[in-house]
């Protein structure tokens, strides 16, 4: 019983140190862009039944040593048009993927909302389809594991679409 008391303190003193922080540290230096916005409309009729579909590419960099295995990522879409900050919705990404160390990976995602889920926005997301000016949002947490340490970072990214800033 002695040396089960003793293991504890020194596993979590082992735990505490180094690697943990070091994997903490290299997650921090993650560089997330947004490469792509794709919208795309799906007319039907009754109008109900019409359907708009995002395809949103997000890159990631890493500056670091340490490989990054990103299980998951959840986060919301925002279109910033004249002023105003509109919802578009909120996505989820379940696939695996892998980003090397001193390397890159680009995490995929559709999305895809009906004509009532967009009644609201419908002025903002037409004219972003076409040509318009203004600012994809994406705010979001990443999942990840380094050497099989759970890691969450938080996201924010924006590109500028139409001669925005």
């Amino acid at each position: 019983m002695r040396a089960t008391r003793l293991a504890l303190p020194a596993l979590v003193l082992a735990t505490a140190c180094t690697p943990v922080r070091d994997y903490q540290e290299a997650a921090r230096g993650l560089r997330f862009h947004l490469d792509r916005v794709e919208p795309s409309v799906h007319l039907a009729l009754p109008l109900d039944r019409s359907r708009m579909a995002f395809r949103v590419v997000v890159g990631v960099d890493n500056p670091s040593t340490v490989p990054f295995h990103v299980l998951g990522f959840t986060g919301d879409l925002k279109l910033e048009s004249r002023g105003a900050t509109h919802a578009i919705g909120r996505m989820d990404l379940a696939r695996p993927l892998d980003i090397p160390p001193q390397g890159s990976g680009r995490m995929e995602v559709e999305v895809s909302f009906s004509y009532g889920d967009l009644r609201d926005n419908w002025v903002a997301i037409q004219a972003a389809a076409q040509g318009g000016s203004g600012a994809w949002r994406l705010d979001g947490v990443l999942k990840a594991d380094a050497f099989s340490f759970a890691i969450q970072l938080p996201v924010k990214s924006r590109k500028a679409f139409g001669g925005a800033p």
